[in-house]
């Protein structure tokens, strides 16, 4: 039988020690690794993107979404940020492939995307005047024999804002069809696209359109930032009733995040900040928003020969339902 002296027992019960010591010191460091990796994890914040429609000049709507973001950020768990895409084709495509968590949308471009891929409405905005609906404005050079009868209208040049828009395009189209003109490219000289609404104002301003079509609320905007071109301007047609850009979100959001984000925006006029913040953005408050309110945008999209869940739009084809 082996026997071991004092020393050499000492020594094995200090090497002992020092292996259960080192052991137990890696297991806190691991523990704490983790911890702290967590704690890190939590305290970084999740990031939305939210993507606009290009209604107008494009350094004007970021400065005018700016604000809005900051304070958003400030109480949401998340970050969000603003970015306008280059059209409307860009916006959905974004919202579709996961590219985006939510947009603000044109009336029908919102239409659209909740009918054919569940998008859900959450609130929009209320402006000074009280409405939170806007309307289409016909418009044409001042000085041009052109009346409301649309016979007048024939041979002269037509600007829409683009093909995805209540305002700027299905309203004169749903017009000109009541009026006999099914074939719009055959009854005047030019058709032309502005892509945003302030542009089709200024297209017509400057003599590069005879007649324009554009949201009344950017033709507003627009007059009050250039009053010598408002003189160059005679409004035909004032009609159509549609609920103004909305924030919409995917249906995978989840709800809590959902509901969150849209009590944010509801509340924001019960503080001083946020006052503030809604008198830079140009409005008084946001209002919650349904699926339910676009029936107007459906009513003249069909008026104007198509079946809004037969569009293509991604593919760049809008198959009427004819």
């Amino acid at each position: 039988m082996k026997r071991w002296s004092k020393a050499a027992l000492l020594m094995n019960s200090q090497n002992g020690s020092k292996r259960l010591f080192a052991r137990l010191t890696i297991f806190v460091l691991v523990i704490m690794s983790i911890w702290i990796s967590a704690a890190q994890a939590a305290s970084v914040k999740k990031s939305l993107r939210i993507v606009l429609v290009p209604e107008r000049n494009i350094f004007e709507q970021q400065r005018k979404y700016r604000n809005l973001c900051d304070y958003a950020c400030e109480l949401l768990p998340m970050d969000i940020k603003f970015e306008v895409l280059k059209g409307y084709k860009e916006v959905l495509l974004a919202m579709k492939e996961g590219k985006a968590d939510g947009a603000f949308m044109g009336s029908f471009l919102a239409t659209y995307s909740i009918d054919n891929y569940g998008f859900i409405p959450l609130v929009r905005p209320v402006w000074p005047s009280g409405e939170s609906h806007y309307s289409s404005y016909i418009f044409k050079r001042s000085g041009l024999p052109l009346t409301r009868d649309i016979s007048t209208w024939k041979g002269r040049s037509f600007v829409f804002v683009g093909p995805h828009t209540s305002a700027g395009y299905f309203f004169p189209l749903s017009l000109l069809r009541r009026n006999g003109v099914k074939e719009p490219g055959e009854f005047f000289s030019r058709i032309q696209f502005a892509g945003s609404h302030d542009a089709a104002v200024w297209m017509v301003a400057n003599e590069i359109a005879d007649i324009g079509v554009a949201k009344n609320t950017i033709f507003k905007e627009f007059i009050e930032r250039k009053p010598e071109l408002g003189k160059k301007i005679e409004i035909l047609y004032n009609g159509g009733h549609y609920p103004d850009s909305t924030l919409l979100v995917k249906a995978e959001m989840p709800e809590e995040v959902r509901e969150t984000m849209r009590t944010v925006f509801l509340r924001m006029g019960s503080n001083p900040d946020g006052q503030e913040v809604l008198k830079m953005f140009g409005a008084l408050k946001f209002v919650k928003t349904s699926s339910d309110e676009y029936g107007d945008v459906r009513q003249v999209v069909q008026e104007s020969g198509y079946d809004i869940r037969n569009m293509r739009l991604l593919d760049n084809e809008m198959e009427s339902g004819k």
